[in-house]
C-alpha cells in the first residue's frame, strides 16, 4: 500500500484495534468510529448477496469479490465491538491472527491444564506417547 491507494477490500485490522481500544479503555468513541465503518460498508460494499471490496473509493467501483476475512475477522471485530465485556472475556481469552478465540489455560506443576477459573483439566496427551527422558 502507498500513499494514495484509494481501494478498500475491507480488512479487519481497523475494526480489530478499535475493538481492543474500546474493551481496555470503555471509551465509546470506539463504538462510533466502528458504527460509521459498519455503515459506510453498508452504503458502498453492499450488494444482494453479501458485500464487495472497493477498488477505488473515490468513484465506488466495486471489485465483485468478498474476501474470506471479512466474514471471519471484520464482522467478527464489529460485533465484539457492540458486544458486553462478559462476551469472551480479554482477561480469560486471546485471539489469534485470524481472529479466533484461544482460552488462556496455565498448568500447575504436575502438569495438569488449568484455566484462569481455577477449573482442573485432564493433561494434555505426550506426543508419541513417550515419557520424558526415555529413548527406546
Amino acid at each position: 500500500m502507498s500513499v494514495g491507494t484509494s481501494w478498500n477490500i475491507l480488512r479487519p485490522e481497523t475494526v480489530e484495534s478499535l475493538f481492543y481500544l474500546w474493551r481496555l479503555t470503555g471509551n465509546k468513541t470506539y463504538q462510533d468510529w466502528g458504527w460509521n465503518i459498519f455503515q459506510a460498508f453498508e452504503k458502498n460494499s453492499r450488494i444482494e448477496s453479501g458485500y464487495v471490496g472497493l477498488k477505488d473509493v473515490n468513484s465506488g467501483v466495486k471489485d465483485n469479490m468478498m474476501q474470506s476475512f471479512f466474514l471471519a475477522e471484520t464482522l467478527k471485530y464489529l460485533y465484539l465491538l457492540f458486544s458486553p465485556s462478559s462476551v469472551i472475556p480479554l482477561d480469560e481469552w486471546v485471539f489469534n491472527t485470524e481472529a479466533h478465540p484461544l482460552r488462556i489455560v496455565t498448568r500447575d506443576e504436575g502438569g495438569v491444564v488449568k484455566n484462569l477459573n481455577e477449573k482442573k483439566q485432564k493433561p494434555f496427551p505426550r506426543i508419541g506417547g513417550r515419557k520424558e527422558g526415555r529413548t527406546g
